[in-house]
């Protein structure tokens, strides 16, 4: 059950990040900006290209969840 619940977590903020509602992206890089002090090159495009990986690995966590 561990491994749907962290799944469905990746899963959900991936698809957040991926399809950028309500300016998801936007909002975790100025929050990731703000808590950290160097950002080096990261863009609110980079969280998007981050969240397209996981899709799938939440829901390869979330089948075998499942599954098990």
């Amino acid at each position: 059950m561990f491994f749907a619940a962290i799944g469905a977590v990746f899963l959900i903020v991936g698809m957040l990040f991926v399809t950028n509602v309500a300016n998801a992206a936007e909002r975790a890089f100025h929050l990731y900006a703000q808590l950290t002090p160097r950002v080096g090159t990261a863009t609110p495009k980079t969280l998007r290209i981050v969240g397209a990986f996981w899709v799938p690995l939440g829901a390869f966590f979330l089948a075998v969840g499942i599954l098990r």
